[in-house]
């Protein structure tokens, strides 16, 4: 037996595919480097006293008021020294007074001291904010 081999017709080779070529990558854009100029911090309050300073004004300045105090009439038995606490307002006008006394204050004389205290007015000593003290004040002699 005999086999003859022909040659085949080649198989047509396909052409060769072409692989689309990747697109560049889009530039690079740089954004120019800003710099920033350094916020400047708000100044600062003006200064003012301390509130343990203020409150030495202030007692001085009730030291000073003081013998307006004894316009009020002192009876028999009354205590000889009161405490007060005294609020007083930023722009120097007492705000509220409140007696205390280790003895009761006859009403008169609580009124009497009470409506004089709340007269005071401290503008004078320029104080910064409301300002609450204690105060002890002698009434006698």
């Amino acid at each position: 037996m005999l086999i003859w081999l022909w040659p085949s017709t080649p198989e047509p080779v396909p052409p060769p595919v072409a692989v689309p070529e990747a697109p560049p990558p889009p530039p690079v854009v740089t954004k120019p480097v800003v710099k920033k100029k350094p916020v400047p911090k708000p100044a600062p309050p003006p200064p003012t006293a301390p509130m343990s300073s203020q409150r030495a004004l202030l007692r001085r300045a009730m030291e000073a008021r003081a013998p307006d105090l004894r316009a009020c009439p002192l009876p028999p038995g009354a205590p000889t020294t009161l405490g007060a606490r005294i609020r007083v307002a930023r722009g120097g006008a007492t705000k509220s007074v409140a007696l205390a006394s280790g003895q009761r204050l006859p009403r008169e004389l609580a009124e009497c001291l009470r409506q004089r205290l709340l007269q005071w007015e401290f503008s004078d000593v320029g104080l910064s904010s409301d300002v609450e003290i204690f105060v002890d004040f002698a009434l006698g002699g």
